[in-house]
């Protein structure tokens, strides 16, 4: 019986938000190329740069739903003698909160939460890989809190993504992405 007023309550909450749209501006957004620079946590590594997509859901004026895909590459300084290269696949439920409901000049507060997964590998001098044995991922969940801004079509962010374990890096990522069928009405 309980599974039963559970379903339906889940049923009304994801209905009520399904329908729900924005007023002032268009349902769905999509940041076909979302590139940046990222700045690495931790001594491993000096240098990142990212890129991505993502899907958004704009519910209200106020706020938007969405998913994020991102891959991250890392390197350390090659002056140390040996290089250590990184990468990190993300796929992360994103929520924006906006604080102007009118314009073009849209700034927003954001969160996130989801899946990482990524390897790294050391090379010598030689280019020669100094690893033994096969590569391994690893992998961890993580919170991603960000503030950016929307100028019509193109979104500024900056992100903290903050991973749960001990095998991959936080990282900052400073984002710039054109946005394609988001906007006013």
């Amino acid at each position: 019986m309980h599974k039963a007023h559970l379903s339906f309550l889940l049923f009304l909450l994801l209905s009520g938000v399904l329908t729900a749209q924005s007023i002032n501006y268009r349902a769905f957004e999509w940041d076909v190329v979302r590139l940046g620079y990222a700045i690495p946590g931790g001594e491993r590594f000096d240098l990142a740069v990212a890129m991505g997509t993502e899907v958004r859901y704009n519910a209200s004026d106020r706020t938007s739903i969405g998913l994020r895909n991102e891959l991250l590459a890392s390197i350390s300084d090659p002056d140390r003698g040996a290089s250590d290269i990184g990468t990190t696949l993300s796929v992360v439920a994103v929520g924006d909160y906006y604080l102007r409901t009118e314009g073009n000049f849209r700034p927003f507060a954001g969160l996130g939460f989801g899946g990482f997964v990524g390897t790294t590998t050391t090379y010598d001098d030689n280019g020669n890989r100094m690893d033994e044995g096969d590569l391994q991922l690893h992998s961890a969940l993580g919170l991603v809190p960000r503030l950016g801004l929307e100028l019509s079509h193109l979104r500024i962010a900056v992100e903290y993504n903050l991973l749960f374990g001990n095998q991959l890096s936080d990282y900052v990522g400073i984002m710039i992405a054109p946005t394609l069928f988001g906007g006013p009405k």
